[in-house]
């Protein structure tokens, strides 16, 4: 048997240097689109693009727009990688958010807050996580520094003391501040925080604490503002200034610092300026309706209303007549929709259905939601007859009746769309 003749092997060719000068390539893009490629990475991978080339060794450092982002799963980025990466990068920073920051990080802060502040730095979220047996962080003076922030949201920190050099913040409109501390006398800070924000519109105080027993009375004041929220455990001497762009405003307060808190002028100063408003209510006392139409009468731009009936057991027995009492010339001037909510649909809230499509003008629809959970609900046959009778001084006015099933399908479907947006 003849041998086979052995193979050769074959050689690779070596490579065309102008088929390689040919080939696409990266850096072969514009350079505003590779800014744009880069800018639109996390912050960790952008830093790691300097491993593809030589000619890419250093691009990150200088591409605007790169947010520094990392959460409660940042264990491979220590705090000093992050001190690293804010040292090399020369641009102003757009976003820095740290969500549950470590307790080995909080005194890391004290450095990146100044490093910040002369970047520029325009939107700035710092959430400390929450430890049982660790001190509450003070944040750094150089917070007040930070003159280009749109947006700041600080959760479990305290607040220091303003310097007297404390100029404001001229473009700010967003400011959320969470179980944040303030030290004695802290309210005049907070005061001065928002006061010094003309830009601001959105603004929610929720849990912050003020050290100390006394306090001196402070004003919410913004021209801009269209959102509030305030949630606390005390009012901490607050009042409420002159917001004339108030949209929408949530006020819980568990305890007053002062016995001869004045709380009705106080929600009035709030009603003169809002468009929306969503009350408790419990139609079953004289004493809840009455103080509903206190605030009503101090609504003349109210748009929207919302009751949500509260549970209670049938005391105080009113009719149309009672209802029509309270009207007067500046009730209902521009309000255009009312929602009436778990109801069970008892006289006295049909009766204030009744007086509300008599009086208000401009009403574009009225929505009523009936309790379905509650064994002692009127039949939804006799109520749908009795709206169809209702007179209306609107012509416009249409009368929609609905469960409560449908009221929550419906507020999850928007808060879905919310968090999209």
């Amino acid at each position: 048997m003849e041998a086979s003749p052995p193979r050769r092997k074959q050689r690779l060719s070596s490579p065309d240097p102008a088929a390689e000068a040919a080939a696409p390539s990266l850096d072969s893009l514009p350079p505003e689109i590779l800014e744009k490629i880069i800018s639109c990475l996390h912050v960790r991978d952008a830093v790691r693009t300097c491993s593809l080339s030589r000619a890419w060794r250093r691009r990150w450092e200088s591409t605007p727009g790169i947010r520094f982002f990392w959460d409660s799963s940042a264990a491979a980025a220590p705090p000093a990688a992050i001190d690293a990466v804010l040292a090399r990068y020369a641009c102003p920073v757009r976003d820095f958010c740290y969500w549950e920051i470590p307790e080995e990080a909080f005194a890391r802060t004290d450095e990146w807050i100044p490093a910040l502040a002369g970047k520029g730095v325009q939107s700035l979220t710092l959430r400390f996580r929450e430890y049982l047996r660790v001190d509450i962080h003070t944040l750094h003076l150089a917070v007040f520094s930070c003159r280009e922030l749109t947006h700041l949201t600080l959760h479990g920190c305290f607040v220091p003391t303003a310097p007297p050099s404390f100029a404001g913040f001229p473009k700010l409109t967003w400011l959320s501040l969470t179980m944040v501390g303030f030290h004695e006398h802290g309210e005049r800070d907070l005061e001065a925080m928002i006061h010094m924000s003309p830009l601001l519109e959105t603004l929610e105080l929720k849990d912050i604490q003020i050290l100390g027993d006394e306090f001196d009375e402070w004003v919410i004041q913004a021209p801009n503002l269209r959102h509030l929220s305030f949630e606390a455990d005390e009012d901490y001497g607050l009042q409420i200034g002159e917001l004339p762009s108030l949209d929408k405003a949530y006020v819980t307060i568990q305890e007053y610092s002062s016995v001869d808190r004045d709380f009705v002028k106080f929600l009035t100063r709030l009603a003169q300026m809002l468009k929306r408003l969503v009350l408790h209510v419990d139609f079953c006392n004289v004493s809840s309706i009455l103080s509903m139409f206190s605030l009503l009468k101090s609504a003349p731009n109210l748009q929207q209303l919302e009751t949500m009936i509260v549970d209670s057991q049938l005391n105080d027995e009113v009719d149309l007549e009672f209802f029509s009492a309270q009207c007067t010339n500046s009730l209902f001037p521009k309000l255009k929709t009312v929602t009436v909510t778990d109801t069970p649909l008892w006289s006295n809230e049909m009766y204030f259905i009744e007086f509300i499509l008599s009086k208000a003008r401009l009403l574009c629809a009225l929505f009523v939601y009936k309790d379905d959970d509650s064994d002692y609900s009127n039949p939804s046959e006799e109520a749908v007859i009795q709206l169809a009778k209702f007179r209306r001084a609107s012509p416009k006015a249409r009368v929609f009746f609905r469960t409560m099933d449908e009221y929550w399908r419906h507020e999850i479907v928007l808060s879905k769309m919310v968090d999209l947006l």
